[in-house]
Parts: structure tokens; C-alpha cells; sequence
């Protein structure tokens, strides 16, 4: 009827019904992904500039310029060449998601640096609203806020990779608000919301995680649409929304509570750290040594965030150096300071400008200096102003000249392709692997110039450890996607045993998933130690991630998490302790308590001497 949403919807599924009829009908034969990437290569696409006015719709791609050598090959592989170059065309990724485009959504962005009071506004229209949605950086906050909306009246259910919490106890019967993981978003349904959260949307330029916003911007049915983040990310956000025909309203904030740059050092004395500081060290390596070294000089009790630590451990330590009264008044902390936790900050000392980037030593980029430094301070605290400083005088005038480096623009998103692109892409390689697959769709992809695709070193590395199991794709890609970083040897290893067991068609329960993890072990008295108790916490989030995929092949859920919560108890015990063996108690023994009763006296016993008779000669 002349609406262009419902006929950009429309199309976007004729095309895609079309795609898997044509795929059971078309011969395939024998050709190589290799010969197929040559012919792809070879091929000379020319797509028509004439676009649809208003919803920039390429018009069919052309291969009448192609070169005398692609003509001179074998039709077939000519056709499936054709064939693949359309199935790889990302320029339009908005057109993947027919339930956002069917609407007319207002989108928001509250840019801002940290502690601006951007979040707390967006949030507030969240509670406010009769059904809403909030997308999470982390599980951290997106627990946070689950709590934070229930507590308030406003039945709110969580939903992450490992967990979900309905506020009703009943799946069956969702709340009108939903607190989830960025990845977790809720995109192809067609029930929608009246208000979106999007937080920490300048992750759309990560390499590993960038195309979950990418999808929630461009993908959330909601009609009102909050977006927060910092300013770099605007300009690039003006030209993604324009190309769909919605527009942006930019609302700036400033800081709530200022940031000093000092001018002054610790110059290396740990007896200069007093109580709110919060130590950076970007090496999990050194920050118990360091923080012994703080005990040490000044009496003081520190706590203790780093990567590798649990969400719920995070959470501890933060409570107990967020405590007015608590003995833990010093943190010292890796970069993961940086998103997720409130954290009542006065001065931020970096111990090191320098953090390793695989490969050596580098100075670390403008962009962290500020959001690891924007964390001291905190508006309605006891902080209400800010300090930085660094722990060498060496590093000081660095520190200055990284705050004063300004804040570039993001101009590119990061972009994943949906699994029916590949499966759609695969059924034109039968004999192909996985590997094969999403090598020959990235190397030929193409993008717009608003994206990027992001990086697909993991998702291949994993490919390649799976290749040999009898899986289907999809279940390979599952695997092959899972929550698990290539260079992280023990959860990847325990991925490998856990497809194994999938493919074979076994039922892994807690007993077989304690074997795979060599669980019980004895407590951690050493750092090292503790590495392997953090591991196994991974590796039960891998599980709990699994369960949800298959939750008739990964089951015993609930002892899982249980034993989950025992290490969690485990690590933060010892995190508190700094594996120091517990004081010996001290046991004061009561004084003996002697009652008298009067008594008659008793009769004296009198001893009489022996009569000595002494004989004289007379």
C-alpha cells in the first residue's frame, strides 16, 4: 500500500524464502572452496548505484563486465560464484531485522565521559515505562538493574548467557521489563517494547564484541530507543540512522564531579597511599605482590578487582572498599575497574602506563587513560572531587599528555553476520568445513563503509578444534561462537570435551562434568593457585552457557551453580585473606570458682611423739 517499512520488511523475507528454496535445487558438484574463492575473486561485480530513494536498496548485482577468463570457466561454478557474492553482501545489515524496520522508532543518545549521570536518566525512563528492555555490557549490570527494578516494584526479569530469573518464578509469564546481556537482546520477535536501554555504546567499536551493538542499534523493536555513551561515537551513529530513515536527538552531559590531574606523584612510596585510592596495575601477575607491599607500608587493608576474578567476587570486594566503616579502604585493581562497578573512588594512582599487548610492553591508549581515570570522583559520595596521579615521577608528565589527547570519532561499527547467512553460504560448499566456510564468506564479504567485520581469529581458531567432531553446522557454529577466548588453553580444552560428549550423543551430568574439571581440589594457598579455582569458575559458565543451548544434553544445572557458589566462596575468602592461614582463637578460660558451705569444724588430730627411753650404765 505504498508503506515503504512493510515493503522493506516484505522483500527482506521474500528474498530470504526464495534463497532456501533455490538452495535445495541447485547442483553443486564437486567444487572446491578454493576453486570458488579463485572464480569469487576473479569475478568484476558492479552493482547498480540506483538505489530506492528512501530505503537505499541496491539494485541486483551485474556480471556482464565480468573478464574474459571468469567467462571462459565452467558455468556452474560461474553461477555459484554469482550466487555467493549476493549471499555475502553486508551493506545493508538494517535489512536483517524486519521488526525494528516495520516500526518507527525516536532514538536517543546521552553522550557523556563516566560519572556524568548519563545511564542514571536513561534508566529512570526504563522504570518509568510500561514495557522496556535494558542491553548490559555486563552481567554485572544487568544483575544490577534487575535488582534495582524489582526492588522498586517494577517486575523486571533477567536474562544472561548462563542464567535466567523471572520476577513471576514462572518463565511462562514474562514481566513487562527485562534486564539482559547486550548478546541476549531480543531482536527477531514481533512482540515489541515501548522503551530500549542500550549502555556503553562505544563497545560497537570492539574487535570481539562490537557486532552485538551493532545489532542491538539496528535491530531492537522498541519505539523509544535510549542510547548512552561517550561523544566519540555520535557522528558515526548521525550517518548508521540516516541511512534508515530515523532520527537522532543528542542530549550532552558533563561531569557531575570534577577530575584533577595532579601534579605530584607517589614518587614509588607505598607509605603515600592512603585510604581511597585506588591502585592500577595492569598485570594480574603483580597485583598481590603490590598489594602486600601496601599492607605492608601502611597498615592499611586492600581489596582486591581483576579480570580474572568472578562477577559475584567483583561485587564483594567492591562492597567492602565502598564501606565507610569496612577495613578495606585502599582497592587495587586491573583495568576492569573501568565498566560495571560503582566504586567510590577519591584519588586514581596508576602504578604503570604500560600494559601488555601480547606481543610486549606498550603504552596504553588515550581512550582507557580517561575511563580508568574518570572513576575517582563520585557525585553524592564522600568523594565529591576527583585526583589522578601516577606512582613514579617518571610517568607523570605521560599521564598529563594522554588526558590532554582528544577524543577521537569512531567511524566504523563492528558487524557479525546472522547463522542463516552462513548456512545459506555453506550449502553452496557441501564438501567444505566450518573453517573453510567462514574463511571464504569474510575473505569476499562486502561492507559498507560504516562497518567493519569483526575479528573472526577465535570463532576460526575453535572452527578448526571442532572440524573432527560429527557435528551439523549449526551445532558446530554454536560451539565454534561460545563464550571461550583460542588462547585461553584449559577452557578450551574443557570446550573440546564438552562438544565431544555433544556429538556422541551423551547426556553430561555432574558427575561427568566434576570429572572434566578434576573437581574436588584442595583450597588455594598461592596466587597460582587460585588460577585454577577462577578456570574451573569459567568453565562452569561455559557449562551453564551450554545448558541453555542444550538443556536435555547438559543437565544438573542447579548443582552446578551451587558448587559455582562454593568456589565463588572459595576465591573471595582467599581474595580477603591474601591466603594468609587463619589467626589462632584465643581461648579465655574462666576462673575457677570455689564456693564455701559453713560446715562444723573438724576435730584437730593430735599426733603424740613416741616415748623415748633413754638407758644409762650406772
Amino acid at each position: 500500500r505504498g508503506n515503504y517499512n512493510q515493503h522493506t520488511m516484505l522483500s527482506t523475507w521474500c528474498r530470504r524464502c526464495v534463497l532456501r528454496v533455490t538452495r535445495h535445487k541447485t547442483s553443486v558438484g564437486s567444487t572446491s572452496a578454493s576453486h570458488l574463492e579463485r572464480s569469487l575473486h576473479a569475478a568484476s561485480v558492479s552493482h547498480s548505484e540506483s538505489e530506492d530513494e528512501r530505503g537505499g536498496i541496491p539494485a541486483a548485482a551485474s556480471f556482464s563486465n565480468a573478464p574474459e577468463a571468469l567467462r571462459a570457466e565452467d558455468t556452474r561454478v560461474t553461477f555459484r560464484a554469482s550466487e555467493l557474492k549476493k549471499l555475502n553482501d553486508l551493506r545493508v545489515p538494517y535489512n536483517w531485522y524486519p521488526a525494528a524496520r516495520g516500526m518507527r522508532r525516536r532514538l536517543v543518545y546521552h553522550a557523556g565521559p563516566t560519572n556524568s549521570g548519563k545511564t542514571y536518566n536513561a534508566i529512570q525512563r526504563f522504570l518509568s515505562s510500561g514495557k522496556a528492555i535494558y542491553c548490559a555490557p555486563l552481567r554485572m549490570l544487568a544483575h544490577e538493574i534487575y535488582q534495582k527494578a524489582n526492588e522498586q516494584g517494577v517486575p523486571c526479569d533477567l536474562i544472561t548467557g548462563e542464567e535466567q530469573l523471572f520476577a513471576s518464578g514462572d518463565k511462562e509469564i514474562p514481566a513487562g521489563h527485562l534486564a539482559c546481556t547486550v548478546e541476549c537482546a531480543r531482536l527477531q520477535i514481533a512482540d515489541t517494547f515501548d522503551v530500549a536501554v542500550i549502555d556503553e555504546v562505544q563497545m560497537i567499536k570492539d574487535y570481539d564484541r562490537g557486532g552485538a551493538w551493532t545489532s542491538a542499534i539496528l535491530g531492537i523493536p522498541a519505539a523509544e530507543v535510549h542510547l548512552c555513551g561517550h561523544q566519540c561515537v555520535v557522528n558515526l551513529l548521525k550517518k548508521i540512522t540516516s541511512t534508515i530513515g530515523e532520527k537522532l536527538k543528542v542530549v550532552y552531559y558533563d561531569r557531575l564531579a570534577p577530575l584533577i590531574p595532579l601534579k605530584a606523584s607517589l614518587k614509588g612510596s607505598y607509605s603515600a597511599v592512603r585510604p581511597g585510592d585506588c591502585v592500577v596495575v595492569f598485570s594480574r601477575a603483580k597485583i598481590f605482590n603490590i598489594s602486600q607491599s601496601i599492607e605492608l607500608a601502611t597498615r592499611k587493608t586492600s581489596a582486591l578487582i581483576y579480570g580474572g576474578l568472578p562477577p559475584a567476587t567483583r561485587v564483594q570486594q567492591a562492597s567492602l572498599f565502598n564501606g565507610r566503616n569496612s577495613k578495606c579502604r585502599v582497592l587495587v585493581a586491573t583495568d576492569a575497574i573501568g565498566m560495571g562497578l560503582n566504586l567510590n573512588i577519591r584519588r586514581i594512582v596508576f602504578h604503570s602506563l604500560e600494559k601488555f599487548d601480547g606481543e610486549e610492553n606498550s603504552v596504553i591508549n588515550s581512550s582507557l587513560v580517561k575511563q580508568i581515570a574518570g572513576r575517582a570522583g563520585r557525585y553524592g559520595t564522600e568523594y565529591d572531587v576527583g585526583e589522578v596521579t601516577t606512582f613514579y615521577e617518571k610517568d607523570i608528565a605521560m599521564l598529563h599528555k594522554l588526558l590532554a589527547v582528544p577524543e577521537k570519532d569512531i567511524e566504523q561499527a563492528g558487524i557479525i553476520p546472522i547463522f542463516d547467512q552462513i548456512e545459506l553460504f555453506s550449502n553452496h560448499l557441501p564438501h567444505a568445513s566450518l573453517q573453510q566456510i567462514l574463511e571464504l564468506f569474510f575473505k569476499t564479504a562486502q561492507l559498507d563503509g560504516n562497518y567493519f567485520l569483526c575479528d573472526v581469529d577465535n570463532v576460526l581458531d575453535l572452527a578448526q578444534m571442532l572440524q573432527n567432531l560429527t557435528l551439523s553446522l549449526k551445532d558446530m557454529y554454536v560451539f565454534a561462537t561460545a563464550p571461550v577466548e583460542a588462547r585461553k588453553g584449559w577452557l578450551k580444552a574443557v570446550l573440546y570435551k564438552f562438544a565431544t560428549a555433544y556429538s556422541l550423543g551423551e547426556v553430561l551430568d555432574f558427575v561427568g562434568l566434576c570429572q572434566i574439571l578434576h573437581w574436588p581440589l584442595p583450597k588455594p594457598s598461592t596466587p597460582e593457585q587460585l588460577v585454577e579455582f577462577e578456570n574451573i569458575h569459567e568453565s562452569l559458565d561455559l557449562f551453564l552457557w551450554l545448558s541453555m543451548k542444550y538443556r536435555h544434553n547438559f543437565v544438573d544445572v542447579e548443582k552446578a551453580r551451587l558448587l559455582q557458589g562454593e568456589i565463588n566462596a572459595i576465591i573471595g575468602q582467599s581474595i580477603i585473606t591474601k591466603f594468609r592461614p587463619p589467626k589462632p582463637k584465643i581461648v579465655v578460660r574462666q576462673p575457677l570458682v570455689v564456693r564455701t558451705v559453713d560446715r562444723p569444724p573438724k576435730p584437730k588430730i593430735v599426733v603424740r611423739q613416741p616415748l623415748v627411753v633413754r638407758t644409762v650404765d650406772r
